[in-house]
């Protein structure tokens, strides 16, 4: 069997909780003052935890070392409403004053890196311009997705009308800040096939939805499963980055994972579920049980179904191995590219100054129509151009040519003949669904699985996230909609999580 570690004994063990300090007064103490034992329930037996004594300090920072403090303006240098980056010598931090009020926090976002102090402050908290993600200027919390990790929070003051700021030099280079988890010393009551939640998906839902029931305490067995032979990964990097190893596109490192106690097995594809039994069956033979499921399989990619279909070099971009292998054989040759697409684009505007030629063949009249109108469409469409990429617009692939078994040229429908070498396919997708036919989870007409504003099945216990879902839209008067995007996965499984620990 496919994973990240070592198989688990089924011994009895102590677990440790390690609670965020805003739940920790929540969590700790009973009405009568006294500590209070977290009570889980695991295959319908109730458990007690009690908490180990963790002071909290009252200095955030530990080693003297560590801290830099520096006049970084004065107090009217900056208006209600206003940021501006400072340098602290070490690193930078951004400043923010609103209300009266000056904070300081990380001023790249966590996500892609990108400079908060361009991005929207409103109602104490600040955008990220790039991808939207949002974070709280009190805290430094993410409080809006895309992106897994919260900003560092510095402290302020003020003396004789300066602004000084203290903060970590190590949290000023990283710019980043995970929140606090709860986590398993060990595995208890527990054997190899057997497990609190599963989640079928190692995408940034299936993810976020492991992290977010740590971080709201949950310390039993969590499990992911995934195809892919990688840790989770940030898959929309494929198309942009397309040389990027998985270990640069990582959303967390194998180490994240051994601390926190999320499991990860890899190469391990689930081919049907019982649900009546609570068992997910894999496609090698082996089966889990399962008390909570969360099903975040996301899109599969589709292929074309012209002839010659099957000749070598035509690809889907999928895994990193996908993208590396296009990159090095479209070095200096020509590339046909099938689909429009963000990932046709994206994979065009990667290999156009590598490939000798980049083709591009598409459908619709414009790129991105269906999304922002013709006049844009054209305008991107121009600047491509401009670029060496050349369009072929408002035709299909007949066919695809081979010499000695790899790509030799692509026909269009229009009858005119590309030279090709490498082909990348990028003609939408559909949800990956197909294990789930005869489960008994509530499946539309198009594959995807039906959920309500919890995220949740038909079924009680199995709960669905990210691209293979249709959920209630509250802009849309709750009418069921599917958004495929990387923000959406996000949020999906912030909310999953929640409702899979209010049903425990």
């Amino acid at each position: 069997m496919g994973g990240c570690f070592s198989k688990p004994k089924p011994v009895e063990v102590k677990i440790e909780v390690v609670i965020p300090e805003k739940e920790r007064s929540k969590e700790e103490m009973s009405p009568n003052g006294k500590a209070s034992p977290l009570i889980y329930k695991v295959n319908g037996t109730a458990r007690h935890y009690h908490l180990e004594e963790h002071p909290i300090a009252s200095n955030p920072y530990h080693n003297p070392k560590d801290v830099v403090e520096a006049s970084v303006c004065h107090v009217k240098d900056l208006e209600n409403g206003q940021m501006r980056e400072v340098d602290l010598g070490c690193g930078k931090a951004l400043l923010i004053k609103e209300s009266g009020e000056f904070h300081a926090v990380g001023h790249k976002c966590p996500h892609y890196g990108a400079p908060l102090v361009k991005g929207v402050l409103s109602k104490g908290r600040v955008r990220c311009p790039w991808h939207g993600a949002c974070f709280n200027i009190a805290t430094g919390d993410i409080e809006d997705f895309p992106g897994l990790d919260s900003l560092p929070r510095f402290q302020v003051k003020i003396e004789k009308e300066k602004v000084y700021i203290r903060a970590s030099k190590q949290a000023l280079q990283t710019q980043r800040r995970t929140k606090m988890m709860a986590k398993c010393i060990s595995l208890s009551n527990y054997n190899l096939s057997s497990t609190n939640v599963l989640i079928v998906g190692a995408g940034a839902a299936g993810l976020v939805c492991a992290e977010t029931l740590r971080q709201e305490g949950f310390s039993d067995r969590i499990v992911m499963c995934t195809m892919d032979r990688h840790l989770p990964y940030d898959r929309p990097k494929l198309s942009k980055s397309m040389d990027s190893h998985p270990e640069q596109i990582a959303l967390r490192p194998k180490e994240f994972f051994c601390t926190y106690d999320i499991e990860v097995l890899t190469e391990m594809q689930v081919a049907a579920v019982d649900i009546k039994n609570k068992v997910a069956v894999f496609k090698d033979g082996f089966k889990m049980e399962y008390n909570k499921l969360l099903i975040a399989t996301g899109n599969m990619p589709k292929t074309l179904s012209c002839k010659g279909k099957e000749v070598e070099n035509v690809f889907n971009i999928r895994t990193p191995e996908d993208a590396n292998r296009v990159v090095k054989l479209a070095t200096s040759k020509n590339v046909v590219i099938v689909g429009a697409s963000f990932l046709g684009m994206e994979v065009a505007a990667y290999l156009a100054e590598r490939a000798h030629s980049v083709s591009l063949v598409e459908l619709e009249e414009v790129p991105f129509k269906k999304f922002f109108g013709e006049r844009v469409g054209r305008a991107v469409m121009k600047m491509f151009e401009s670029n060496r990429v050349k369009f072929y617009m408002q035709t299909e692939v007949s066919e695809l040519r081979e010499q000695e078994g790899k790509l030799k040229e692509v026909v269009l429908k229009s009858g005119k003949v590309l030279r090709a070498d490498v082909c990348v396919v990028g003609v939408g997708a559909v949800p990956a669904t197909g294990f789930l036919k005869q489960s008994g989870i509530n499946i539309d007409s198009k594959g995807f699985i039906v959920v309500n504003k919890m995220m949740q099945t038909n079924i009680p216990g199995v709960f669905a996230a990210g691209d293979a879902v249709t959920f209630p839209l509250a802009l849309r008067n709750n009418k069921k909609v599917n958004v495929p995007h990387w923000q959406m996965a996000h949020m999906h499984d912030g909310t999953a999580a929640p409702a899979e620990q209010e049903q425990r």
